[in-house]
């Protein structure tokens, strides 16, 4: 209990004995003996409370001493780098994270360097502080837990998945299901009950709520890169947050290209994405292709592209509605569109925003977008991507190492996989808009 209501049961305690007192006092006369054993209790429970408020308040300032930092004497050395303790050993950290956030970011990179130490090198004492911590070093394939790759630490693969989130437009925005195996079918509501118009005597039609399937097949999808086999304890933190970046970015560039580019081939993984479904002529309805010449950001006015776009998207998804733009197009079209509105401030220009803005809609920006309008094909894409596209989730990350592969570099290879799939699912068709439409450019 704290000192602060100690003190204050105590002070309810005196109070109560002191009510008794004062009754006793009012009705002019002297305690019974009832009363006056409850007075004792009060007042003997008020001084034991008072007195436990001090044993707490001297143990709290004991305990803030004992646990006070100890200023250095001498700063050690760090080569450029900052020294942070972590319980009692400590590590150093170079220059800014960039993949581990949060309160315990150098911790965790320490962590995950550590295991890194552990599984590419085969570092005994390595091994030996992530068994102690319980940091898994297991090994994963599809569905088997007993030979292949090294399932990557869960505050490293958090790390992973924050920046995938961050980079990736498909898996930040699209609607995200977990796969408990390669193959999935997730149940879709194709059609719902209809009303009818009836006479008196006519019998009512009858109709049904349908469903149909959108089918998930997980693909694995790797990446392959190089670490110096000069893994120093003194730099696994910075290793740990730049094999983090490096995975994430590259699992994210080809998340968004299969989602995004896909054509069905090899290359993505046999994935169709929502560019070039759009265009197949069996989404037409969803298109805006407007009045003029548009190949070109700079074509682009609001009139046309935008509130063009906008008025074809159908009501249901328009709640969560975002811009889905190349940042070229957003600072050529959308940006430039907002400056000539008028009414930006100069700090505005200088400073933007946190989350940026476009006639009320978020603005995600991908490098998968096309970088420029072009006749026929998509410029820009507005709606609600949970609802167009599924984004199937297999597993996590899991890491193969070779040391064999750059042995002339005197570096190993180090390969991360996934497995993921991703179906867009709803895109309209020749009569009706899906929950996400398209600019389509025109000469």
């Amino acid at each position: 209990m704290l000192v602060l209501e100690l003190r204050e049961k105590a002070a309810e305690e005196a109070q109560a004995a002191r009510d008794i007192k004062e009754k006793c006092e009012a009705e002019s006369r002297g305690m019974t003996s009832d009363e006056g054993l409850e007075f004792d209790t009060h007042i003997t429970e008020s001084a034991r409370l008072e007195k436990e408020a001090e044993r707490q308040e001297t143990l709290e300032a004991a305990e803030k001493r004992l646990n006070k930092k100890q200023e250095r004497k001498v700063e050690p050395e760090t080569a450029n780098g900052k020294r942070i303790e972590v319980g009692h050993s400590s590590m150093f950290r170079f220059g800014k994270l960039r993949s581990f956030t949060g309160p315990k970011a150098e911790a965790n990179a320490y962590t995950a360097g550590k295991w890194l130490m552990a599984t590419v090198m085969n570092d005994a004492s390595a091994r030996q502080w992530c068994r102690d911590r319980g940091v898994e070093m297991r090994v994963q394939t599809e569905g088997i837990n007993t030979a292949g790759g090294f399932v990557v630490p869960d505050v490293m693969e958090r790390a992973i998945i924050d920046l995938r989130e961050t980079y990736g437009m498909f898996r930040a925005n699209a609607r995200v299901l977990p796969m408990g195996s390669d193959h999935t079918n997730v149940p879709r509501r194709a059609s719902g009950v209809t009303a009818y118009f009836i006479g008196e005597t006519t019998e009512i039609t009858a109709s049904e709520k349908s469903w149909n399937q959108v089918e998930l097949t997980a693909k694995k999808l790797g990446a392959l890169t190089r670490m110096s086999t000069d893994l120093s304890e003194d730099a696994i933190i910075n290793i740990a947050d730049d094999l983090a970046q490096e995975m994430a970015w590259a699992f994210a560039k080809k998340e968004d290209e299969c989602g995004l580019d896909g054509d069905g081939t090899s290359t993505y993984g046999g994935m169709s994405g929502i560019l070039t479904q759009f265009v197949d002529g069996t989404h037409t309805f969803g298109q805006h292709t407007g009045t003029s010449p548009y190949v070109a950001w700079e074509d682009g006015t609001f009139a046309d592209e935008i509130v063009g776009v906008m008025s074809l998207l159908p009501s249901y998804a328009q709640a969560n509605a975002k811009w889905y733009i190349h940042p070229t197009g957003k600072a050529g079209l959308l940006d430039a569109l907002s400056l000539q509105a008028g009414g930006t401030t100069t700090t505005e220009m200088i400073n933007g925003t946190r989350a940026p803005m476009h006639s009320g809609y978020p603005i995600v920006t991908s490098a998968a977008m096309p970088v420029a309008p072009a006749n026929t094909a998509v410029a820009f894409l507005f709606g609600d991507l949970a609802l167009s596209s599924t984004f199937g989730d297999r597993r996590g990350i899991t890491i193969k190492v070779s040391d064999q592969r750059y042995i002339e570099y005197d570096q190993i290879g180090i390969q991360a996989t996934e497995r993921f799939c991703i179906v867009n699912h709803d895109l309209g068709s020749t009569t009706e808009a899906g929950p996400i439409v398209a600019s389509i450019g025109i000469t």
